[in-house]
């Protein structure tokens, strides 16, 4: 067997990695991928409560819009994007940005006008209040 040394050009390693990614398929990516951002969310509940949280890291309260309409809940917000300036060179990017809007269906136990919001450290905190059960009422009939 031959051991051969291999060398090589750096320049040349460079200026081909260098073509391809400023071909058209890769200086869109970025713009082709970021507008898919669907926040995540975790539902719970416990006697008096249901609990939406959502996670929208990098989102102000001014950004997100919480409505009910016909037993619908629906969350709508954007996450803008970054502008690049021509100091930085963007090597990946991982972090979604968009509009989004997700919908949740609403059922008779929760009382809709004490519905509350709040967003902190990057959540956002639903509460929905359950109706209280109605107590069954019992009338003592007296014996004649």
């Amino acid at each position: 067997m031959n051991l051969v040394k291999f060398k090589r050009n750096p320049d040349f390693i460079d200026d081909t990695l260098k073509s391809i990614f400023q071909t058209p398929l890769f200086t869109n990516w970025e713009n082709a991928v970021s507008t898919n951002f669907v926040p995540k969310v975790r539902i719970s509940e416990d006697k008096d409560n249901f609990f939406i949280n959502m996670e929208i890291p990098g989102l102000k309260k001014e950004d997100i819009k919480v409505a009910v309409e016909n037993k619908t809940l629906t969350v709508n917000g954007v996450k803008k994007h970054e502008k690049k300036t021509e100091e930085t060179n963007l090597i990946t990017n991982e972090i979604y940005y968009g509009e989004f809007s997700r919908s949740f269906n609403l059922s008779d136990d929760i009382k809709i006008d004490a519905i509350d919001a709040e967003v902190k450290d990057g959540l956002l905190h639903i509460t929905l209040p359950k109706v209280e059960e109605a107590k069954p009422v019992v009338k003592e009939i007296s014996i004649k």
